[in-house]
């Protein structure tokens, strides 16, 4: 078994290609955009194998979203009729599949039946929803470490840095001879689909700038979170269920088949 694989929704490319592929550690070259179904079988279907396949589109509990015929966004359950035939003649085994998109991993069920196409090991997904951004950052001249850190700190941007951000190290030593700029890339699960970044005010502007209280800080970590707190929850496929519906907590759900 060898290979790994994203398929991500085209809208989503420069989110695919800057975090969720880094983080992966898959390359571009084993990235490939997917606007339907039939795109996603075509590019499955290429592969005689995957140790892991990640996919990134847009989901809910169980689910995913990819155009249909006409160009309009359709949800798919993982566990639908619709899935099975499409995958009739598919031989591709897959060990690891991961749904980075929002709340698939809220129905273990669905997930263990998706993974049954494949004879995968295991599929893995997040309960809440997924939102990514990045914002330009000024590093200033002669920045150390520690200085760097509490620049992005204060500007309420060190807690959503991306887990694969150069290190502070790095990044500081582009401005030992004057000011920098660099774009940086953000990460944060909300609890609901009302997106507001928790770096902003509840205008819209950094609220480091403004000095009002910050998204998160008015809402806190009931509502925020970011990848590596996510609670890990393991589920055996005999005993998946679908999901409960109401506020789930934060976890990365894995069912696993075998």
């Amino acid at each position: 078994m060898a290979g790994r694989r994203l398929q991500f929704y085209p809208e989503l490319r420069e989110w695919a290609e800057e975090i969720i592929g880094p983080f992966w550690k898959i390359g571009r070259s084993d990235q490939q955009d997917i606007s339907t179904l039939s795109d996603m079988v075509k590019d499955i279907d290429n592969q005689k194998s995957l140790d892991e396949l990640v996919i990134f589109v847009h989901g809910y509990p169980g689910g995913m979203m990819l155009d249909d015929e006409d160009g309009n966004l359709k949800g798919y359950d993982l566990g639908e009729e619709a899935l099975t035939k499409a995958f009739a003649k598919t031989k591709t085994q897959i060990e690891h599949i991961r749904f980075e998109g929002c709340w698939v991993g809220e129905d273990p069920n669905d997930m263990a039946t998706f993974g049954g196409l494949f004879k995968a090991q295991d599929v893995s997904g997040f309960t809440w929803v997924h939102w990514q951004n990045n914002a330009t950052v000024t590093i200033p001249m002669g920045s150390t470490i520690n200085s760097l850190n509490a620049v992005l700190d204060a500007q309420g941007l060190a807690k959503w840095l991306v887990p694969t951000t150069p290190p502070m190290a790095q990044l500081a030593s582009m401005a030992q001879s004057g000011n920098a700029e660099k774009k940086v890339w953000l990460e944060w699960f909300q609890a609901t689909l009302d997106k507001k970044e928790p770096y902003l005010d509840q205008d819209g502007n950094l609220a480091a700038v403004s000095r009002k209280r910050s998204n998160f800080q008015q809402l806190g970590s009931h509502n925020y979170k970011v990848r590596s707190d996510a609670t890990l929850r393991t589920v055996l496929a005999k005993d998946a269920k679908p999901g409960s519906g109401g506020q789930p907590p934060f976890e990365y759900v894995t069912v696993k088949l075998r």
